[in-house]
């Protein structure tokens, strides 16, 4: 088992590599992304476009040292900041931004509001070493941090799998899933630090 870490500004690529692959088949993304040939490069741009900013202002970017792994956490309320999706997400199609376009507008809607949390934005494990606890060893050492600081954390699951870990973490289901007409259910999550 390697190690745990922050990613440094320079292993950008890397983070994206691994996240790109990790959710080639998520739900969210066959929906957002319909083609599977287009998708490693709708995939790529778009998390791209995620991690343009999320070092700054709190976020937190975990890898583990063999980059198996990545998490990205983001202050709770940063996704409400809006802003030209085309701007931010240069390289995908007027079809995909008009899927994700609402799809973050329900996130942001239905995401918590009026108190300071962290959202736990995304979780990759490349697909050879899923289902090993890398993801959740990972994701362990967030909350380590985040407990440590006394601060709630937030989610929302993308698939049945993915929210069996969650509640194996901690969390509680608050409220009903939700998704945009034709995509992917979301579950919303809430953990209070332990």
């Amino acid at each position: 088992m390697s190690g745990i870490r922050a990613a440094e500004p320079s292993e950008v690529d890397a983070v994206v590599d691994v996240l790109t692959r990790a959710f080639q088949l998520d739900p969210v993304s066959t929906w957002l992304f319909e083609d599977d040939e287009r998708r490693p490069g709708a995939n790529r741009a778009f998390f791209r476009g995620v991690l343009g900013g999320l070092g700054e202002a709190g976020g937190r970017v975990d890898v583990t040292e063999d980059f198996g792994a990545v998490m990205l956490w983001e202050p709770g309320g940063a996704e409400d900041e809006g802003g030209d999706l085309a701007e931010t997400f240069p390289g995908l199609l007027d079809a995909e931004l008009a899927r994700l376009g609402p799809l973050l507008g329900l996130m942001a809607e239905r995401g918590p509001s009026g108190s300071a949390h962290h959202h736990a934005q995304f979780l990759g494990v490349l697909p050879g070493l899923q289902g090993q606890g890398i993801g959740g060893r990972l994701f362990r050492h967030g909350l380590d941090h985040f407990d440590a600081q006394g601060t709630p954390t937030y989610l929302e699951a993308s698939s049945p799998t993915s929210a069996r870990l969650y509640r194996r973490l901690g969390y509680r289901d608050v409220g009903e899933p939700f998704a945009p007409p034709g995509g992917a259910p979301m579950q919303p999550m809430w953990r209070d630090p332990a």
